[in-house]
């Protein structure tokens, strides 16, 4: 009998999760640079604290569990640490990152089982849960300054008064009744400097995002869809009222849009898997982050969106099934298990 080898359908990787992590660590170093470029090495300092303190928390409930310790080297706790430590403030007291850094691990990932099992993203869960816990100290970054020259971020480690600025969405909700050209011509609302700083730290980002999908990490379609509906339905809302709604390039450049589009959402854990369900997931979350900013108490709200899709990804999922190789169309949704 003659056997006949057909190609398969499948696309072999040989790329294991401690190399994908490696990448993603690659992919910030640009945005951690420049986040210390101008806003001091407090930057560091958070970022020592919360992957130390997710290495810790990780290590513990491994060695609860009986599992071995080698588990660490998939240095998936250590880029939770790195995206935790990223979004807190320079100036931010020093037992901040170390909690941070816990409950992602802790609460965020291990409490589900471990790296794939989390339903929700572990560094957005343990930002929100900051974020709700402490406002103040979570929202107040410290005021752009001579690159490594400023010293207040030693004082705030110490618990001392540093010298702080609002950022641009913050300055914003706090304006009161003044009108947008009022704004931007006003002293005490919005320094230059601090827009400068922010759109820089949002470029370098990109060009960690760009890294990503040039080495095949992510796909470019998510955080392509999150940044385009950002700029689409801000520029929606501000066509209503100019003079009071977030210009739509304020969106993209002065918050953590552009590091929550290629470095939260493509999270393949808690987001949606298939194609067209990652391209819905980035949509949703883009129309919940301006409606929190534009009717919501909190000037940003990337972390409570992300966390509100992660419930809808596994509906995404089931209803976005693509083709199975094979067949001629896709079985979605209750169709799937009636036909079964």
């Amino acid at each position: 009998m003659a056997w006949i080898q057909l190609s398969s359908p499948h696309s072999h990787n040989r790329v294991t999760t401690d190399q994908v992590m490696r990448q993603v660590v690659i992919a910030t170093l640009p945005g951690i640079a420049t986040l210390t470029w101008f806003f001091g090495p407090g930057i560091l300092v958070n970022l020592i604290l919360t992957i130390s303190s997710c290495l810790l928390a990780e290590a513990l409930v491994l060695k609860l569990r009986n599992r071995p310790l080698t588990v660490l080297k998939d240095n998936s706790a250590l880029v939770t640490g790195i995206l935790i430590g990223c979004c807190l403030p320079a100036s931010t007291p020093w037992w901040i990152p170390v909690l941070g850094g816990s409950f992602a691990l802790l609460v965020g990932k291990q409490l589900f089982g471990g790296l794939g099992q989390n339903p929700f993203n572990p560094a957005m869960a343990a930002y929100a849960f900051l974020l709700i816990s402490f406002p103040v100290q979570i929202s107040i970054w410290p005021a752009p300054a001579t690159p490594l020259s400023d010293t207040s971020w030693l004082n705030s480690l110490a618990g001392s008064d540093a010298l702080t600025g609002a950022t641009a969405l913050d300055a914003w909700r706090n304006k009161g009744l003044l009108m947008a050209e009022e704004f931007w011509q006003a002293d005490g609302y919005l320094s230059s400097q601090m827009v400068t700083a922010w759109a820089s730290v949002a470029s370098a980002w990109l060009v960690g995002g760009l890294y990503l999908i040039w080495q095949r990490i992510i796909n470019w379609q998510l955080p392509l869809t999150f940044l385009a509906t950002l700029f689409i339905a801000g520029s929606f809302v501000w066509g209503f009222n100019p003079s009071h709604q977030i210009p739509p390039w304020l969106h993209l450049a002065a918050s953590s849009a552009v590091f929550a589009a290629f470095f939260i959402l493509t999270d393949p854990v808690s987001g949606a898997t298939s194609l067209k369900g990652k391209v819905f997931f980035a949509i949703g979350c883009g129309l919940l982050v301006i409606s929190i900013r534009t009717w919501g108490s909190y000037p940003d709200g990337v972390a409570f969106s992300v966390l509100l899709m992660n419930f809808a990804a596994p509906a995404l999922d089931y209803y976005t099934r693509p083709r199975v190789y094979g067949q001629k169309q896709a079985r979605k949704g209750l169709a799937s298990k009636e036909k079964s």
